[in-house]
């Protein structure tokens, strides 16, 4: 009687076919096993499973968007691989649709000894068409889940894919899945390094290009500045890219060549995955901090941007801007404190208010301080009826009276030729007056410090 065929999976090499069949599985598994590239690994599972399968044609799809998409077909007779073309289910010649869809569907494996006469599908378009003997589509699971369909056929014979066969290409099939779980999660991590690297270049190689027209337009000069300053601001972001980046690269490698001495272990895994999240999480934040950089200072001095605004908890956020500065206060012996409520809310730019208070540290360790010495910086948030109170004092050098007058004036710095700019205290005081709508001033003494005071309005419409 024809029937169609549904196999189960077995999980042991018995009565595979004696020695050389079970060493045949092995150097497969192996060949399958050692390989981390996908387009390479897509090539190798084919070539095996046509061998192994004794198959005069076949296809490998894998699921990518809820869609079945075939990266890898072969024929035995030209003796080529093509992978990764991503070609629709629908678009694909020679193949029993109808088949690929049901196992797509189940999850069960689909085996027709005389295609043409046997089970539901001899209806089919292609078998209809093309009168192939033997068809085979085994589904690949890894834990459970379906990480590709394997499709093949045989024109020249029924009954091509015998139970010895078939049970030899079910144990490799599970191998292929894990495989190939792998290699996609690889490929893909490998993409969006790629992607967020030509981000970072991108983004250097703009503010370089914009830096360079701006030089060469002598009515611009003073913007030649400010593109200066921007370069200055960004580098501290850009920087911890760079090397999160490399830190992931290099974990990668490590990972790869771990994989394919064949000693990777599940803890292994974890770590680097965990390795990968935490990188990446540090890739898009820095990205995401150094356009906001640059979106901040194309807005200096000029009317306040449309950037948004929300209601947040000072205190709160305060500190999560100093943790974006730890690479660079950990370079220095300064103590940061924050005092005031944890409760004090404020509604108003965060982007602007992250601005003012990055470039207030960074003019304390760039001005306050020589190398050596070990200060403290302190944030007092107060609110005083309907405003709130920014107070921010270091214990450094000070400031001569004579310059009190000018801080805030763009371009003025005591470091022309140490790379100030000129531009810190400028944008601080654009940024507190006219995005924020709020007032900022100055004290000092020279060998007791500075202090800076900013009222902002709590509800700032």
């Amino acid at each position: 009687m024809n029937r169609l065929s549904t196999i189960s999976y077995s999980n042991s090499a018995t009565n595979v076919g004696g020695a050389f069949d079970l060493a045949t599985v092995m150097k497969a598994s192996q060949a399958i096993g050692s390989e981390i590239f996908l387009d390479k690994l897509l090539a190798s599972v084919m070539n095996i499973l046509l061998e192994n399968a004794r198959a005069q044609i076949g296809y490998l799809m894998l699921e990518t968007d809820q869609q079945l998409l075939v990266e890898a077909s072969g024929e035995v007779s030209n003796e080529h691989i093509s992978v990764l073309q991503s070609m629709c289910l629908k678009d694909t010649p020679y193949l029993a649709r109808s088949i690929v869809n049901y196992v797509w569907r189940t999850k069960e494996t689909v085996l027709l000894n005389d295609a043409t006469v046997e089970g539901k599908f001899s209806n089919d378009r292609h078998i209809k068409e093309h009168q192939p003997k033997s068809i085979l589509c085994i589904p690949l699971m890894n834990q459970g889940q379906l990480s590709g369909i394997v499709y093949l056929e045989n024109n020249l014979t029924t009954e091509a894919f015998t139970p010895e066969r078939l049970q030899i290409l079910q144990l490799l099939s599970g191998e292929a899945a894990i495989a190939i779980d792998h290699a996609r999660l690889y490929h893909n991590l490998e993409q969006k390094v790629t992607e967020q690297t030509k981000e970072l270049s991108d983004t250097l190689a703009e503010l370089q290009a914009t830096q360079h027209k701006l030089v060469e337009s002598e009515k611009m000069v003073a913007l030649g500045s400010l593109v200066l300053g921007v370069a200055h601001e960004i580098n501290t972001p850009i920087g911890i890219g760079v090397t999160a980046a490399s830190l992931l690269a290099e974990k990668t490698t490590a990972f790869f060549e771990t994989y394919q001495s064949g000693k990777l272990k599940r803890s292994q895994l974890e770590k680097f995955l965990d390795t990968v999240m935490q990188s990446s999480g540090m890739l898009l934040s820095n990205l995401n901090r150094a356009a906001d950089l640059i979106q901040s200072f194309k807005q200096v001095g000029v009317d306040q941007s449309t950037e948004d605004r929300r209601s947040f908890q000072l205190k709160q956020y305060v500190a999560e801007i100093l943790i974006c500065l730890k690479p660079k206060l950990k370079t220095t012996q300064h103590q940061v404190k924050i005092r005031g409520d944890e409760s004090l809310t404020l509604d108003t730019y965060p982007g602007a208010l992250s601005q003012i208070i990055t470039n207030l540290v960074m003019n304390s360790l760039h001005h306050a301080y020589l190398p050596e010495d070990s200060g403290v910086l302190v944030f007092d948030l107060k609110q005083e009826d309907k405003q709130v109170l920014i107070e921010y004092a270091d214990d450094g050098q000070g400031i001569p009276q004579e310059n009190l007058s000018k801080i805030f004036a763009p371009f003025f710095t005591t470091k022309r030729g140490k790379g100030g700019t000129g531009l810190g205290l400028h944008i601080v005081y654009n940024l507190v007056t006219q995005k924020l709508g709020g007032k900022i001033e100055c004290e000092s003494q020279m060998g007791v410090g500075t202090k800076f005071i900013i009222k902002l309005p709590m509800d700032n419409c």
